[in-house]
């Protein structure tokens, strides 16, 4: 892999404003003033790079929590899909660019997510509403309860009986905790949708996991033999991952989003659709993360492009004088912008990230 290439702001703000670049809403220099410089070139390896990330049409970010820490990795890409290019910050405000292959950033988060141990495979390829998601993550988060109790009481077993109100009280104590080592604080962390559910839509919800992670009888509920796997692995999550595919479609960010969570014995994606927050959890592997990859860019790169043809068809359809200050603004309007720290999104006027506390 080539070095990466170390570059001052001032020297991409003099390209910027040299080439009247006018940055895509994906760029991190995406409505930045582009103040003249003079004296502040790019050198001509760096061009191309530079070009890339202040002009992508589709963008991949990898954030990874691991027992190295989190990382959060950004990958930017050309209109025509040829060249991918990673961009960072360093501590020292230097901008790093430096070009990588689809495969490098599958390789990374396998790496990352210690997928070189073969992940056990169970019949896990169940779609689900986000509600539904609640109730399974509130049985995992409350078994794992039940069980380290059983221990201090020193009564190990594992067979519980369960009722829908001791889960629901042992979800609402794991998704207000910040522990990341409990399966609930973990997603939550990488989830974009709303998991603080009221305990009537979880009770309304938690039917529609039976029968496949619980059963059901006279004597009260118990976990499936399947649901005892994915506890026993998932319950205690050693890495997690989250891949958000993002590209423009008539001018507006459209995001494609995968969750990897690692178990002791077992890999798991879970994927949601923006629109209606179904979530699918299915069984993983880290050919399936650079199939993922793969599959997405791909889709994304075809929107983008089919998105800008149209455009340009109306443009020559009809002439309309439009100045730079008025696209900004349109921009705007339809884009969320991240923390290039931690990559939350940051509310309109935010000077400070509410998940970090880095200053914009």
């Amino acid at each position: 892999m080539q070095e990466a290439l170390k570059i001052d702001i001032k020297q991409i703000m003099q390209f910027i404003a040299d080439e009247k670049i006018m940055p895509s809403v994906l760029s991190p220099f995406y409505a930045e003033e582009p103040v003249v410089h003079k004296g502040s070139k790019l050198d001509t390896a760096s061009i191309s790079l530079v070009k890339v990330v202040c002009e992508p049409s589709v963008s991949v970010s990898a954030r990874i929590i691991s027992p190295d820490g989190m990382v959060v990795t950004r990958i930017y890409t050309d209109k025509q899909g040829q060249m991918l290019v990673r961009h960072w910050l360093d501590k020292d405000g230097l901008h790093h660019f430096r070009q990588v292959q689809e495969k490098d950033i599958a390789v990374e988060a396998a790496l990352r997510l210690m997928l070189d141990i073969p992940p056990t495979r169970l019949d896990v390829d169940t779609e689900m509403s986000e509600a539904s998601f609640c109730a399974l993550l509130g049985l995992i988060d409350g078994w794992r309860e039940k069980t380290l109790l059983s221990l201090i009481d020193r009564k190990p077993g594992g067979k519980f009986l369960l009722t829908v109100d001791e889960l629901y009280a042992a979800f609402r104590r794991s998704i207000g905790s910040n522990d990341l080592r409990w399966l609930t604080p973990l997603v939550k962390e990488l989830y974009s949708g709303n998991l603080d559910v009221s305990p009537s839509v979880f009770k309304k919800a938690f039917p529609q996991i039976i029968p496949k992670f619980v059963q059901a009888d006279a004597q009260g509920m118990k976990l499936s033999p399947l649901c005892e796997e994915i506890c026993s692995t998932l319950g205690a999550p050693l890495a997690a991952l989250k891949l958000t595919v993002s590209g423009i479609k008539n001018g507006a960010i459209v995001e494609e989003n995968m969750i990897g969570l690692r178990g002791m014995g077992i890999y798991c994606a879970v994927e949601f659709e923006e629109n209606n927050r179904n979530v699918t959890l299915k069984n993983s592997s880290a050919p399936m993360i650079e199939l993922y990859i793969h599959s997405k860019l791909t889709e994304a790169l075809k929107a983008s492009q089919e998105s800008g043809a149209q455009r340009s068809v109306g443009d020559s359809a009809q002439t309309v004088a439009v100045s730079p200050e008025s696209v900004t603004v349109q921009y705007q309007e339809t884009v969320k912008k991240f923390c290039a720290e931690c990559g939350k999104p940051l509310k309109p006027g935010a000077k400070f990230c509410a998940g970090c506390g880095t200053k914009i």
